[in-house]
């Protein structure tokens, strides 16, 4: 009888210890979580709604649709490899906002976006062998966080992105 009761003592400090993989447009580590998995699951549709509206003005718009249209069809074609061996998403840290003022200003400025951070990511490619990964997430008007994989179409939104320290605040973690 003590070790039952024992028992259901620690059953909600486990329940309590367990994370879940983030997902979602309703937080910045959801959306990029979301969208690394949709690329390794090659779900082009998943990876579609994940992704940002046209921000990036006529030209930068016509090169984004590009880059849409062509990842879809390396999507859907790596999903017809039967050997392809996908990663495994190992680590999320905590979405951070660039160190810089100026992103998320002009974000907000010029495109009503309200907030601009970044997720890191790790992956675990083979066994033993990893890649970090940096999401550039935006919070749009509708108030839902989209990824935006095309910084350099609009590098004032992400000044800096890649110069930020490497992320050490872990929320999801998969070993």
């Amino acid at each position: 009888m003590k070790i039952r009761s024992l028992f259901f003592l620690l059953l909600p400090i486990t329940t309590l210890c367990a994370t879940d993989l983030p997902s979602g447009h309703g937080s910045p580590e959801g959306i990029a979580c979301d969208a690394v998995m949709a690329y390794i699951h090659c779900d082009s549709k998943a990876w579609l709604e994940t992704l940002i509206r046209p921000i990036y003005g006529p030209e930068g718009n016509k090169t984004y649709a590009d880059f849409k249209k062509d990842m879809v069809a390396e999507a859907d074609q790596a999903r017809q490899n039967k050997s392809l061996k996908p990663a495994r998403l190992v680590k999320c840290f905590k979405a951070r906002t660039l160190t810089m003022e100026g992103p998320a200003s002009a974000a907000w400025a010029l495109d009503s976006l309200k907030e601009d951070l970044f997720v890191d990511l790790v992956l675990e490619i083979a066994p033993g062998q990893t890649r970090a990964l940096r999401y550039h997430v935006l919070q749009d008007k509708d108030d839902k966080w989209y990824f935006e994989p095309r910084p350099d179409l609009c590098p004032l939104y992400s000044m800096g992105l890649n110069k930020e320290s490497e992320s050490t605040e872990v929320i999801y973690e998969n070993p």
